[in-house]
């Protein structure tokens, strides 16, 4: 009997002080999501962003972690922890590009609250987290940040669902040489 087994994936949202996850078992099963705050000053939290995410790597075991290409340039200590961790571990992480979100998701409109619409719509386990749309003078809220961190495992998966082209990333064994820095 010949069981196809999918990959297991940790897809990544990251920010200066927080990060979100999405534990993906091939393009439909979603395992597990959260965020991690790591904030520093007078509501610093006790355990550091490693040892978070050294916990989601040991329980998950993912044979890859995937990350957007980051936007914020303040996130080094995170991408530091993350180069570490999948070195000890020999994980392969793999940045999608902008353009290869906007490329899974062609069909919707740029609006993030659509795209996470659409991503609870198809993952039943999200809806109960998804936030009502905000008005333009409201902050994001925090749980919207798991839904960028599913969107980048969809992405991740797209080509395999409907036959298109793989997205334009960059595949970094071991993340020896994962950065924050302008290069593209």
């Amino acid at each position: 009997m010949n069981v196809f087994l999918a990959p297991r994936i940790l897809a990544v949202d990251l920010h200066p002080r927080s990060f979100a996850f999405a534990v993906f078992e091939g393009p439909r099963k979603l395992i597990d999501w959260g965020a991690r705050s790591f904030r520093t000053g007078t509501n610093a939290v006790l355990v550091r962003e490693r040892q978070k995410l050294a916990h989601l790597l040991d329980r998950y075991t993912p044979r890859i972690i995937l990350l957007q290409k980051p936007k914020a340039r303040d996130i080094s200590r995170m991408l530091a922890a993350i180069r570490r961790e999948a070195v000890a571990r020999r994980i392969p992480v793999r940045v999608l590009s902008p353009e290869a979100l906007r490329r899974a998701f062609s069909g919707r409109s740029g609006n993030k609250y659509e795209i996470a619409a659409a991503i609870a719509a198809s993952l039943p386990e999200l809806r109960t987290i998804l936030p009502p749309k905000r008005k333009p003078w409201e902050s994001e809220r925090y749980t919207m940040s798991i839904f960028d961190a599913a969107a980048v495992g969809i992405a991740h998966f797209a080509p395999r669902i409907e036959g298109a082209s793989c997205p334009p990333s960059v595949t970094v064994p071991y993340a020896s040489s994962l950065s924050n820095g302008p290069r593209g």
